[in-house]
């Protein structure tokens, strides 16, 4: 597991039950991390995947192969428009 250099300031309190908190006391102990390093190495994991699940567009094959299709269409003409205004925030 890769130890964080930086200073580790902030706190993070949760709630379980014993049974919860025994089960993660096991897992943290058979991997030898202790029970900070494992929980924080877990959720950010899980905050990664649910980050690139809810941020990430993914396509099966025959979508991506009528996408590139798209992509090598000429441009039309209400986009052309569209990108020779002047952005808003210009």
């Amino acid at each position: 597991m890769a130890t964080l250099t930086s200073h580790k300031a902030s706190r993070l309190d949760i709630r379980l039950t014993d049974e919860q908190r025994s089960l993660i006391e096991r897992a943290a102990s058979l991997t030898g991390s202790t029970l900070t390093q494992w929980t924080a190495q877990h959720l950010l994991e899980a905050a990664r995947l649910d980050i690139e699940k809810e941020t990430t567009l993914r396509l099966d094959s025959a979508s991506f192969d009528v996408f590139m299709a798209a992509l090598d269409e000429p441009l039309p003409d209400a986009a052309k428009e569209l990108m020779a205004r002047d952005p808003q925030w210009a």
